[in-house]
């Protein structure tokens, strides 16, 4: 029966309890097997905990030996097995005789060294994400946002290993922060059989932006916050470790009146129309004229656009599995601009559902984790580069901003 933590199993009561490795997957094929048992030839579930956690720091230091080849190529899992074994012969020996200076610290209520190390009755690193994130679908979270996550939670699974969460300091926290500002951009994409000690290490590597760390650390943040509020923990270490940077530095993030003359004028026909591809000609124009959302537009049903009362609207819903909006109040009727009837929109919409297609831009499929939009802010990302547009702050969404700022501006609230 397998216990709170992943690398201590008891198989049956009134047995010893057994440590469990489970070998970091890049050293699988080295070693040949995925992971290893050996006997604590101890039955006392709170000693066997403290056993375990020793042999789990010691087989981290191994594992790192073999990546930096500080060990011998052929080593085995039965000689790593060997070397836990003396350190629990080792550990053993020192617990059963303690010296007079410990049993008097001991007696004063002081913390020995070995009290430092005692293990906890807390769950461990792995469960506890786990916990997590199976609760995270109650809270309406996207897809898109428990996989970011995910990709947070393993970071710091990569950094401190499966360690009971309780054991947390604050020094763990600063060197998380620290660790994030080391560790280059776009690792799953670039470096991903590389280990985190591979990657801080690497030269004249991009580094992430000071955005993406801020992100990691929110989210880490709020699992932790998360952990006091279940009452695992009484405390979040990694809460305000990252300072904010602060910048004088003016981001526009809205469109100007001629980048938007640019964007809209005749290069448009020439990216979509010209090569067949409406769905970003009619995408474009739709969120240009409403402030729509890129998602919001790119999972449009034909039976969405309607005519109300004369006036011919956008259905924003989620009414069904394949959609998603950002808020309760997204849900809404939008109005059609006029220059839009006038560009011939409503033919657009008639010929699709002439071919009896259910989605407005059926040549767009949903991706799992960013939704129907996402080939559409590929191009347009593109498309703004060869504007000479394209600059930070400056994407799709922007077509949101320059919505606001102009109503704003024109007093429309």
């Amino acid at each position: 029966m397998s216990t709170a933590y992943s690398y201590l199993v008891h198989r049956q009561t009134g047995s010893s309890y057994f440590f469990r490795s489970i070998i970091p997957k890049d050293l699988q094929s080295k070693l040949g097997k995925r992971e290893f048992q050996l006997s604590l030839r101890c039955g006392i579930r709170k000693q066997a905990k403290f056993l375990s956690f020793q042999l789990f720091n010691q087989t981290q230091l191994i594992y790192a030996s073999i990546r930096d080849n500080s060990m011998s190529k052929h080593v085995s899992t039965e000689e790593i097995k060997e070397s836990l074994k003396q350190k629990l012969n080792k550990t053993n020996s020192e617990q059963s005789k303690p010296s007079s200076r410990e049993k008097a610290n001991l007696d004063d209520n002081q913390s020995s060294e070995s009290e430092k190390h005692k293990p906890s009755d807390c769950i461990s690193l792995v469960e506890f994400c786990d916990k997590f994130i199976e609760s995270r679908p109650d809270r309406d979270f996207s897809a898109r946002t428990i996989n970011d996550y995910k990709d947070s939670n393993n970071f710091l699974l990569e950094a401190f290993g499966d360690i009971p969460i309780d054991s947390l300091s604050h020094q763990n926290g600063r060197d998380y922060v620290d660790l994030l500002k080391h560790l280059p951009a776009n690792r799953k994409k670039k470096y991903r059989n590389k280990t985190i000690r591979q990657l801080v290490e690497l030269k004249d590597a991009q580094l992430m932006s000071q955005r993406t760390i801020s992100k990691h650390t929110e989210r880490v943040s709020a699992l932790f916050n998360w952990a006091i509020n279940q009452g695992y923990i009484s405390e979040n270490v990694f809460r305000g470790k990252l300072e904010p940077i602060r910048t004088k530095q003016m981001i526009e993030k809205y469109f100007t009146a001629d980048e938007m003359n640019l964007i809209l004028g005749d290069a448009l026909e020439g990216e979509s129309l010209e090569q067949n591809k409406p769905e970003r000609y009619w995408v474009t124009l739709l969120s240009a004229y409403s402030g729509a959302r890129l998602n919001e537009i790119c999972q449009l049903d034909v039976i969405d656009i309607q005519e109300l009362d004369g006036i011919w609207t956008m259905n924003l819903n989620t009414n069904s599995a394949d959609k998603s909006i950002k808020t309760e109040a997204g849900n809404r009727l939008v109005p059609i601009h006029s220059k839009l009837l006038e560009l011939g929109f409503l033919d657009y919409v008639e010929v699709i559902g002439s071919k009896n297609h259910q989605k407005l831009f059926p040549s767009l499929k949903k991706m799992l984790s960013t939704g129907y939009g996402t080939l559409i802010s590929r191009w347009f990302a593109r498309y703004l580069k060869k504007l000479g547009i394209k600059q930070k702050g400056k994407n799709f969404h922007s077509f949101r901003h320059t919505v606001v700022n102009r109503l704003t501006t024109k007093q429309v609230y």
